[in-house]
Formats: structure tokens, C-alpha cells, sequence
């Protein structure tokens, strides 16, 4: 499954999965950004700042669902391994997407990718579904 969520992500993209894409690994949990991303302790960022992917580990799926329905996420998809969210945010005057997937394992993973609302929200959806368990 997530050799099928990297080859998604490259697709979407348009870069190979294997050459341009690294792990972003943050508090146990980690998530697939282009290589050219700005990585911190806090967050990895697209060259322009424009989109940006945060991870976090939670006790369990039904933990993190619950903090990020706080957030006024809605669920979109879900499936064996994780359950995808998004909500909507406003940052310096802009309305932004964030989507939110949720690793169905124990411990649970949750990675937040927050893109500007319309151009690249496909981009951050893939990105987020890379969501897994560092190793």
C-alpha cells in the first residue's frame, strides 16, 4: 500500500518516486515531500512556502479523529490503512485546504498538509496519504 501511495504522489507530481522524493520524519511518523522541500523541526515547505506538511503521532486512530473533527476536519475517504480529512483555514488573508490522513495503526500517525484552496489540493491530498510510521 505504500509503495501504491508513493507512486501516486510521483504521478501527481510528475516526479519519480524513488529519485526525488524523501521522507519528512517528525515524532515517530513520517511523510513523503518532493526532495527540494525546506525541512525544520516544525513542518517541511515547498520552495515558494506555499504548501507545507506537518506530521505528529496520537495514541490511537479514534484519538487523532477526534482532535482533528475539533478542527472542523471532514472525513473523505477512508480506507484499511488510514482515513482522509480536510478542512479549510484562512492564513494571511487566503482561504487554504488542509488535508489530514490518519494511520488506522496503533500508534497512529497523523500528517496535515496545508496547500492554498484550488491549485494543488491533489498534490497535498497525495502527499498526505504517504503517511506511515518512520522506520
Amino acid at each position: 500500500m505504500r509503495l501504491r501511495a508513493v507512486a501516486i504522489a510521483a504521478a501527481v507530481l510528475a516526479i519519480p518516486a524513488a529519485a526525488e522524493a524523501g521522507a519528512y520524519v517528525q515524532d515517530g511518523c513520517q511523510v513523503s515531500v518532493p526532495d527540494n522541500w525546506t525541512r525544520t523541526a516544525q513542518r517541511a515547505a515547498s520552495p515558494d512556502k506555499s504548501v507545507w506538511a506537518s506530521v505528529m503521532q496520537a495514541s490511537t486512530a479514534a484519538e487523532a479523529i477526534q482532535v482533528e473533527q475539533g478542527l472542523q476536519a471532514t472525513k473523505v475517504s477512508e480506507d484499511g490503512r488510514l482515513v482522509m480529512m480536510v478542512s479549510s483555514a484562512s492564513f494571511a488573508g487566503k482561504t487554504n485546504k488542509q488535508f489530514h490522513a490518519i494511520t488506522k495503526s496503533t500508534p497512529s500517525c497523523i500528517a496535515d498538509v496545508t496547500v492554498p484552496a484550488g491549485a494543488g489540493e491533489a498534490q497535498a491530498q497525495a502527499i498526505a496519504a504517504t503517511v506511515q510510521l518512520a522506520h
